[in-house]
């Protein structure tokens, strides 16, 4: 199968919203997807790697928990990517987020140390974990474990972030509700 159509069917199941998300950061990252292969490159191992990413893509989009991947601080962090499990649990679709800031999912019972450890985070490049109480697209409560990740490029600057979301009771809620 070529990775066009691998990739395809592993995001088939979000119709409309991953997919124009996942070309366009393709294109951004200039990463051809039907280029042919260079004089060093030997046909197979472009198909061993090919395979590899859409392996990598699913373990993504399919993982247990919620990732998130934003852009660059400087440009107030916009979100590039979110997976299946985020999606359902808040009930946006990517094409919704894609470009916002994760503080959408704030209310106005937001934690502000949580807040501020954020920030913090964010001013200093380093990695923080921190539970929050985020509303989903309705306007529901839930409660997440948040762990911020500054990921590194190779001048030694932050080129995005990355957060992985567990879930958490509600405090003050009956035990295992989120």
């Amino acid at each position: 199968m070529t990775l066009r159509r691998d990739v395809l069917a592993a995001i088939d199941a979000d119709r409309g919203s991953f997919r124009p998300a996942l070309w366009g950061l393709l294109d951004e990252y200039d990463l051809a997807l039907g280029r042919t292969p260079t004089p060093v490159e030997h046909p197979d191992d472009r198909t061993e790697r090919e395979a590899r990413f859409v392996d990598r893509l699913r373990a993504l989009d399919d993982a247990p928990i919620g990732l998130t991947l934003t852009g660059p601080a400087y440009r107030d962090t916009p979100i590039v990517y979110v997976n299946r499990w985020f999606r359902e649990r808040t009930g946006y679709r990517l094409d919704d987020l894609r470009g916002r800031n994760p503080r959408l999912f704030q209310g106005a019972d937001a934690d502000a140390d949580a807040r501020a450890d954020f920030r913090e985070a964010l001013s200093t490049w380093s990695a923080v974990t921190v539970d929050l109480r985020n509303r989903r697209r309705d306007g529901t409560p839930f409660a997440n474990r948040v762990t911020l990740r500054p990921l590194f490029g190779d001048a030694g600057t932050v080129t995005h972030w990355v957060a992985a979301q567990e879930p958490r009771p509600i405090e003050g809620s009956d035990a295992g509700v989120e």
